[in-house]
């Protein structure tokens, strides 16, 4: 009886290692160089980003706790300004009057408001003096940190001068001579606030219209206003 020696089999179905000790052996192994160096590269742009988001986020949220502008309507405000009245008699800006304007203004609702001003102007040519006092509604259009507004006030004004209008009056008046005069006033125009801090805010510009005083044959004024204001 004949033994016979099997030859081991070169083929590739006994030589070949399966895939999960391909993967046993590549884990075993140390890695190359470059390839460390690129994970390593990877690993520090990850770490960048991901401090940039952090920081990012810390921004974020300091900015969310910071006190910022008041964005509502509050209670109650207060004003006060510079004001430049320019009369309709001569040409324009020929007899301005440079003054100080104060204002409170009441608010009952987000856009709607009641405002009491009071403007004193003075020009040394003719020693011009004049005071008005006016109340009445503002309506804010928008209640962010740009607020334009419209306002329609009445109230009255008082005026001395050594005859500013002498010419509007019959006989007339010469110049020189001290005259006085008052009555009702209303004003009415528009304007627009920037909200700068929390509580402190600056208008920008207020224009209206002001018949001073009353009874004149054109009676229209213009001011022009701009200030600083508190919210309370």
């Amino acid at each position: 009886m004949h033994s016979f020696a099997v030859a081991p089999n070169s083929s590739s179905e006994y030589n070949d290692p399966c895939p999960r000790c391909l993967f046993r052996a590549r884990r075993s192994k140390s890695c190359c160089p470059i390839e460390c160096e690129s994970i390593e590269s990877e690993k520090g742009e990850m770490k960048n980003v991901s401090i940039a988001a952090l920081l990012l986020l810390t921004a974020a949220f300091a900015v969310g706790q910071a006190p910022r502008a008041a964005l509502s309507t509050p209670s109650a405000d207060v004003y006060v300004g510079y004001i430049a009245t320019f009369p309709d008699y001569g040409t324009f800006n020929s007899h301005r009057l440079d003054g100080v304007e104060f204002a409170y203004t009441r608010n009952l609702r987000p856009h709607l408001g009641i405002v009491a001003a009071g403007a004193f102007s003075y020009r040394s040519a003719l020693s011009v003096k004049e005071f008005s006092g006016t109340v009445g509604p503002k309506y804010t259009i928008l209640t962010g940190r740009f607020r334009p507004y419209a306002t329609a006030q009445v109230g009255y004004s008082y005026q001395s001068s050594n005859s500013l209008y002498g010419g509007d009056h019959h006989p007339r008046i010469p110049l020189g001579r001290k005259v006085v005069e008052d009555g009702f006033t209303y004003r009415i125009g528009v304007g627009a606030d920037i909200q700068l801090r929390e509580h402190l805010y600056w208008r920008a510009i207020q224009w209206d219209i002001q018949p001073q005083p009353w009874a004149r044959h054109t009676p229209f004024y213009v001011n022009l206003s701009s200030g600083i204001g508190y919210r309370f």
